[in-house]
């Protein structure tokens, strides 16, 4: 990435960069951003895993004079998002059905609360629900729990 990434887009990944993705009504906390797309489709080609932060288990334990960590990370394809989204060329004419959007943004914003905490790097700026909602709060790494 960087000021001449441009230079390497393809016709199609170009017209997606020129589209005005802003609405007049602004049904979510975040706006829907190029890099966004550009992720997402680059993701869908290349089957990544995702860290499941509810289901990773932490322990700590003491080898002689040593303290010792493990971590058991869950992870999770999230083929339901790669497999139901449009490919490239089919992206635009998709994400204008405003439903098809909702659900969209709703399990991006999912996939990014499992990695705020732990990774950030990715999907920055995905928010569909406030992170202060109770019921729909970013995901954090549990406390190692001490065995032996």
């Amino acid at each position: 990435e960087g000021r001449t990434e441009n230079n390497f887009y393809s016709d199609s990944l170009r017209n997606l960069n020129k589209i005005n993705w802003y609405q007049k009504v602004y049904p979510f906390c975040d706006l829907f951003l190029f890099h966004q797309i550009k992720e997402v489709l680059f993701r869908q080609l290349s089957v990544p895993y995702h860290v499941n932060m509810e289901k990773t288990l932490r322990w700590k334990y003491k080898a002689k004079d040593t303290n010792m960590y493990m971590d058991m990370l869950v992870l999770d394809e999230c083929r339901y998002l790669y497999d139901w989204m449009p490919s490239l060329d089919m992206f635009y004419s998709g994400m204008m059905d405003i439903e098809r959007q909702f659900s969209f943004r709703f399990i991006l914003d999912a996939v990014a609360k499992h990695r705020m905490v732990y990774n950030n790097e990715f999907f920055y700026g995905t928010a569909s629900v406030s992170k202060f909602e109770t019921d729909y709060v970013e995901k954090v790494l549990s406390v190692r729990k001490n065995i032996i």
